[in-house]
């Protein structure tokens, strides 16, 4: 299998928080939480000057996919959207324009497995802010995965182009959806926080932390049990941007500690909210653990929130 089919290979089998192609529409989660103050946000719409299609080399075939075609395609899905405009004259009234780009980057190979050949194909859709603008950026990953039968073998460049067609309308489509929340009020966010949907609650989560929404800190606590890896790093993240001590406890307990990849993840996320509780298990921490590397990054967080980590003898 070559380099980049094996890349494929790896991101449809096991990468968090990106969408099939075959994805259902989300249902909707029910009312904010009652504690969600409204916060009313100046519309905006994202002035687009420009779609660009990066496409990397295949290596089994190679399909004829014209840039021009995919930018329109994208194109299309985003001017149906008030959030996005081709110009500053198309702008909405009552709306503030934002120039913006748009990238889009394509993958596509054959992967040759045990079981059959594939086609798989990775759209990942990203908006960029011009003028150093420090606004959170919407993205999106989409990933297509077709069998290729026996008989199929001489239309794989055609099947290729086809399914990197509807990958890009999907991506399009997700960054309509997070651009659309990101302009949003603070409650459609806390919303999204119970969406079957994991692209919408990754999305929640990184807005949450962005704007710091305190009404979003018990369903982010809740979410560090997510099956999903990826959602559960994105809860670790908006509880740390939330700086909550009550979070300390409960990140304590679920703390593994013959596993020092999540430990170190704990630790980290601890010392950066800080507080008494924060203080106590970083000690526990920086005094018993038999790993030196944890002890001293626990010490630093000791120093961090203003501790001095007391002196202890190495682990036997």
């Amino acid at each position: 299998m070559t380099k980049p089919a094996v890349a494929l290979a790896f991101l449809v089998a096991v990468a968090p928080g990106c969408k099939r192609s075959t994805s259902r529409p989300a249902r909707d989660a029910g009312p904010p939480p009652s504690d969600a103050a409204p916060v009313h946000r100046a519309l905006e719409t994202a002035v687009i000057g420009d779609i660009a299609i990066k496409l990397a080399e295949p290596t089994a075939f190679q399909a004829d996919i014209s840039q021009r075609d995919l930018a329109a395609a994208a194109g299309a899905v985003l001017s149906r959207s008030r959030a996005f405009a081709a110009s500053q004259a198309e702008v909405p009234a009552g709306r503030t324009g934002v120039p913006a780009r748009v990238t889009l980057t394509v993958t596509y190979d054959r992967v040759d497995a045990p079981t059959g050949r594939s086609i798989v194909c990775a759209v990942e859709a990203a908006i960029d802010w011009q003028a150093g603008s420090e606004r959170i950026a919407p993205h999106a990953n989409v990933l297509a995965e077709k069998a290729l039968l026996p008989a199929d073998q001489k239309r794989a460049p055609r099947i290729a182009v086809e399914m990197i067609q509807q990958s890009v309308v999907e991506a399009a489509g997700e960054l309509v959806m997070k651009e659309e929340l990101r302009q949003g009020e603070d409650p459609a966010v806390l919303t999204g926080l119970g969406s079957n949907d994991p692209d919408v609650v990754l999305w929640s989560l990184e807005l949450v932390a962005d704007r710091k929404l305190k009404g979003g800190f018990d369903r982010a606590l809740a979410l560090l049990k997510d099956k999903d890896a990826g959602v559960r790093t994105a809860a670790l993240r908006a509880l740390v941007a939330l700086k909550d001590p009550r979070a300390v406890g409960p990140l304590a307990k679920m703390a593994n500690f013959s596993n020092p990849e999540e430990l170190r993840m704990v630790v980290e996320a601890v010392s950066a909210i800080g507080g008494d509780e924060a203080a106590e298990f970083l000690e526990y921490v920086a005094t018993g653990h038999s790993d030196p590397d944890l002890r001293n990054r626990a010490r630093e967080g000791l120093e961090r929130i203003g501790r001095h980590p007391r002196s202890a003898p190495e682990p036997k």
